[in-house]
């Protein structure tokens, strides 16, 4: 699973680079301003600080984005393994550093360049048009200010100004994409002797000295990390809500509010669609681009599945086969918006040219236009209203109840009187998660800073706030080696095994190489040689043997010449041999068919490796301290 969120992860700099998502800035910076808590450093870049609650906020976007990614998969022990924090914490430098870069060298965004960026983002726009009043309910509904916003806007098209400059300077040629294309494709399969430490745990034998020696050099990774156990009392929004009271001028005031929004729904269509490029091309590469349209389009209105020829000939395929999900009418340039929303479920745009190319849609679904009026909107009106206001009561409540907290109530008697409980938690640590209180990151975080018997600020959660006492407190411990002697000796006995595999398959090694014969060699030691079967060189993983740790199929450098890999590769517990078995070239028919679509995907490459390669020099020169105990992963 982890290498899937690999595989989906982009950093800041990549999805700059493609777009400025003004929604996800909203959301970004959308409780940045609550409060004066978590102003201390974390990190420092060049003398600019970035605080705890910055980066909380910026951490809390990236965990949820996951969360939404792997639909409920992310376990503790996934979540340990991305270290998050350290990754976070990365990517807002890299963020400093650029804006830096843009500061020193006398950029700057005007008024009118800022305003039409904002203007022509869809979530600003009603009917194709920006609309002030959205502009200004959407930042009030996400509580960020319109002064906050525009300056974050700003900062986004500095660094794109400066990044652009980096960016266009990458070149590629057709010869250096073929060469690649010609290494990527070619089908290989491998024979392979694999070798299993477990099988060299019976040979092992582990000393006194062994055990004190380990538990010596690995005392940090014995270390039992920080644990507490809390009371707690919960203040659920609809405990509130059910005593709200909602007057009938308050419905009418929201509806007019949210009319545009949320009660006149546009028409909308579900989207597919091919782009074929073709800005600032000549006559004769437009020809070709609308040629190559033209034989998509033929493919579709054949019957061919719609996804497979986003694939082949789109230069903006996305990850999901060209799916633009839902579409409202007027989002799309003047051009298209017309045809396209003239379709019926199910057909087929024709060949429909804009500034950026040639685009082909396919319409997978249609909602009509709809108007709800105030009568039909009320129920639900009244239902948001009375959510608002428990969340309101709820936060009002626990502050209440902080204050005679502090000054000595029990907690357990102030719940009571409004209905609700106290509860206790056991000891936990970062990675523990509470049936009732999930994996809530923002409870624990507050839990870890209290001491003993203090009483923290609530806690904002999505359906309640939470008011934590700690009651105990248990630091990080090493424990005593009679406590973990078992787990150590464990731990030494694996070690001890793989050593034993590696010094196995080395001596396995230099007999495959004088040999060259795969299965002599594992007959000979006991062992059965395997084959992998066809795959690609430029796959991640191979055949029956999975992804390696430090290296690709592709860097695995055995050939009909070298028929003999000059080292062994581990994976985990596991030790490999690989050998060549046999070759099938790349079609290169099928790279002059999409060359051009290679090409432009190679020059992306490119440049995004010409940014980082910026940014990390910018890194270099600059000076920058990061409170490492605060990036330390549980």
């Amino acid at each position: 699973m982890l290498d899937i969120v690999r595989k989906k992860k982009r950093s800041w700099v990549v999805t700059f680079l493609l777009a400025i998502i003004v929604i996800v800035f909203v959301a970004f910076y959308g409780n940045r301003n609550a409060g004066d808590s978590g102003a201390e450093k974390v990190a420092s870049i060049n003398g600019e600080p970035i605080s705890q609650r910055d980066f909380a906020v910026q951490y809390q976007k990236v965990l949820d984005n996951y969360r939404n990614m792997l639909k409920g998969e992310l376990s503790p022990e996934m979540l340990k393994g991305l270290k998050l924090k350290s990754k976070v914490m990365e990517d807002m430098i890299d963020r400093r550093v650029v804006i830096q870069e843009t500061r020193r060298l006398g950029l700057t965004v005007s008024d009118d360049e800022l305003m039409s960026a904002i203007g022509r983002a869809p979530e600003f726009q009603i009917e194709g048009r920006f609309s002030k009043n959205r502009y200004l309910q959407l930042l009030n509904n996400n509580r960020v200010s319109a002064g906050q916003f525009e300056e974050d806007q700003r900062e986004q098209l500095l660094m794109r100004k400066l990044l652009d400059v980096v960016q266009d300077n990458a070149r590629v040629s057709e010869a250096e994409v073929r060469d690649r294309y010609a290494f990527d494709q070619e089908k290989v399969s491998f024979a392979f002797i694999r070798l299993g430490a477990g099988d060299f745990l019976s040979q092992t034998a582990v000393t006194d000295a062994d055990v004190k020696s380990y538990y010596d050099r690995n005392k940090a990774a014995l270390t039992e990390p920080l644990k507490v156990r809390v009371e707690y009392v919960a203040y659920p929004f609809d405990h509130f809500a059910a005593k709200a009271e909602v007057g009938a001028k308050e419905i009418e005031d929201y509806y007019n509010r949210n009319r545009e929004a949320r009660f006149e729904q546009k028409k909308a269509l579900k989207l597919r669609h091919i782009l074929v490029r073709s800005p600032g091309a000549d006559a004769a590469q437009k020809t070709a681009a609308r040629a190559k349209a033209e034989a998509a389009l033929a493919e579709a209105r054949a019957g061919k599945n719609f996804a497979e020829i986003v694939k082949q000939y789109s230069d903006d395929p996305g990850p999901q086969g060209g799916d633009l999900g839902w579409v409202n009418s007027g989002q799309l340039m003047p051009s298209l918006d017309g045809p396209v929303f003239a379709l019926k479920k199910g057909e087929v745009s024709g060949v429909l040219e804009s500034p950026l190319g040639y685009h082909i849609f396919k319409v997978e679904d249609v909602k009509e236009e709809k108007k709800t009026d105030l009568k039909e909107a009320t129920p639900e009106i009244i239902k948001t209203l009375r959510t608002e206001k428990g969340k309101t009561e709820a936060v009002r409540a626990a502050d209440q109840d902080r204050e005679k907290a502090t000054s000595g109530s029990e907690l357990s008697l102030l719940a009571k009187e409004r209905g609700l409980a106290a509860k206790q938690t056991p000891l936990f640590g970062a990675a523990d998660t509470f049936p009732e209180i999930g994996a809530l990151d923002a409870f624990k975080r507050a839990a870890f800073a209290l001491a003993v018997k203090e009483v923290g600020a609530p806690v904002e959660a999505p359906n309640a706030y939470y008011l934590l006492r700690v009651v105990e407190r248990r630091e990080p411990t090493l424990p005593p080696l009679t406590a973990i002697r078992a787990d150590v000796e464990r731990k030494v006995k694996e070690a001890k095994a793989l050593d034993l595999a590696k010094q196995k398959a080395k001596t396995m090694l230099e007999q495959l190489k004088k040999e060259k014969n795969v299965d002599a060699v594992a007959k000979a030691n006991g062992l059965q040689a395997g084959e992998t079967g066809w795959f690609l060189r430029g796959d991640a993983e191979i055949p029956k043997v999975g992804e390696l740790a430090d290296v690709k199929p592709g860097g695995i450098p055995i050939s009909a010449a070298n028929p003999v890999a000059d080292i062994f590769y581990v994976q985990g517990n596991n030790i490999y041999l690989f050998a060549f078995k046999g070759s099938q070239g790349a079609d290169m028919a099928r790279f002059d068919g999409g060359k051009e679509r290679l090409i432009q995907q190679a020059l992306q490459e490119k440049r995004q490796a010409a940014v980082k390669k910026f940014v990390d020099s910018l890194k270099a020169r600059s000076r920058i301290e990061v409170e490492q105990s605060f990036l330390e992963e549980s």
